[in-house]
């Protein structure tokens, strides 16, 4: 066998030990839903893809059940010759305008609890999943890219897990594990496609370092297809054109006066564009390079996740100590 053919068992095995019952060719997105201060909940867009391979796309029944928390929901999505999911708008059942948002009433049905909830799609006895966060109007969110911020490489970060190896950044679970029990909400944004969602939880919420895990978060991928995104990340270099409409989207579900974005973390230039365009300081980005340090923009000093962590309290202040700052300053 070629070492191309060994390769390609390898990553075959790894994706079959990981993918249980839920067939990693179909896929969905995270969802974010916001409480407001009135109480009404806003949320982002449902991307649910179900993949040829799972032989849906020739099923007659195309209507897809959605449970949360093992609850079946009040409402169901259907299924278009592409295996991508959609609501109908009720008023315009004939014409079959679709929609990938549910009503603030529709979403206050889900009785979901604050953080994280579960989503279950299930069409023609095959499965995706998802986790459907509930925050409140007043979250600070921290963005953390994955490959080659969370891994060490762009590229083999997302083959090497897959065959055993761990090829994660030094430091980085103890890190974001301490930003996240300081009170903030962790965000983690990837322009993979929605059809490798399910592997990049797998990955991202297997990963242990000294007996710590990553925190728990929303993993936003791209909504389109493996191909297209391929060839928006490799062929036109251009990620940043789904981060920074992914981030708006989210940005949209806070009040049009606060921005809820508080730090981001990237590997990227194209990481840090994103970043600024949705008005991040330039003090709270923080780019890892290739040799695993992190860089401050226009700062030359560089340091460790583990010597971020040190310094944790004071880059990222506990909620609580913000809280009472600004009553103090009101």
């Amino acid at each position: 066998m070629s070492a191309m053919g060994r390769i390609g068992s390898y990553i075959g095995r790894g994706v079959r030990s990981v993918s249980g019952t839920l067939n990693p060719f179909g896929g969905a997105v995270d969802i974010i839903v916001v409480r407001q201060p009135d109480g009404s909940l806003k949320s982002t867009p449902w991307y649910v893809r179900f993949g040829k391979i799972q032989g849906v796309l020739k099923a007659r029944e195309n209507a897809v059940n959605v449970s949360v928390n093992g609850v079946e929901a009040g409402f169901r999505m259907n299924l278009d010759t592409r295996g991508q999911a959609y609501f109908l708008r009720e008023r315009d059942m004939e014409n079959g305008y679709s929609l990938t948002t549910r009503t603030s009433e529709q979403l206050a049905t889900l009785n979901l609890k604050e953080g994280k909830n579960v989503v279950v799609f299930t069409c023609s006895k095959q499965q995706v999943d998802a986790r459907i966060y509930l925050w409140r109007w007043d979250a600070n969110i921290v963005i953390s890219d994955v490959d080659g911020t969370i891994t060490r490489s762009d590229v083999l970060g997302q083959f090497m897990p897959l065959v055993g190896r761990d090829w994660s950044q030094t430091g980085v679970a103890h890190l974001l594990s301490a930003i996240k029990e300081n009170g903030y909400q962790l965000l983690f944004l990837s322009a993979r496609s929605i059809s490798q969602a399910y592997l990049t939880r797998q990955f991202l919420f297997n990963l242990m370092q000294d007996g710590k895990g990553l925190p728990e978060g929303p993993v936003v991928t791209s909504p389109d297809g493996l191909f297209l995104s391929l060839y928006r990340e490799v062929v036109k270099r251009a990620p940043q054109e789904f981060k920074i409409a992914c981030l708006q989207e989210i940005k949209a579900l806070f009040p049009y006066n606060r921005n809820p974005f508080y730090a981001g973390f990237g590997n990227r230039d194209t990481d840090e564009i994103c970043y600024l365009k949705v008005e991040i300081p330039e003090a709270k980005i923080f780019t890892i390079n290739s040799k695993g340090q992190i860089v401050l923009k226009r700062n030359t000093d560089t340091m460790s996740y583990s010597c971020l962590h040190g310094c944790v309290n004071d880059l990222f202040p506990p909620m609580s100590s913000v809280s009472s700052l600004r009553r103090l300053t009101m």
